[in-house]
């Protein structure tokens, strides 16, 4: 399956992109990165990445999370992520981007975060 991303706004300030699919090496994931620079001019607040739904996660995948952070940092913004136990839990914490980002099982404990 391809990548498939649905944006949602969760109260107060909170853009939610839920992904399903694949996170890796093809177009559909440069889709992420486009959809972050537009979070970025309307100068969202909080950017939860939902992976619940992404069943392969590669180093293209990683990287572009690590960029989506950086651009969201620099604009003032914020990002967590939301990944339960699985694969691509264990890739996040393989190439330790749970070091730079917060990581939680689930949505409404990313949202709930300061």
């Amino acid at each position: 399956m391809l990548l498939n991303i649905v944006e949602r706004s969760v109260e107060p300030d909170i853009t939610v992109l839920e992904l399903t699919g694949r996170l890796a090496l093809g177009r559909e994931s440069q889709r992420v990165e486009t959809l972050v620079e537009e979070l970025v001019k309307k100068r969202a607040g909080k950017v939860v990445l939902d992976l619940t739904g992404v069943e392969y996660i590669d180093s293209t995948g990683i990287g572009i999370i690590a960029l989506a952070s950086g651009k969201l940092r620099g604009a003032g913004s914020t990002m967590a992520l939301v990944a339960p136990e699985g694969r691509v839990l264990q890739m996040i914490k393989l190439t330790q981007i749970d070091a730079i980002l917060t990581v939680h099982p689930t949505v409404a404990a990313a949202a709930a975060a300061g």
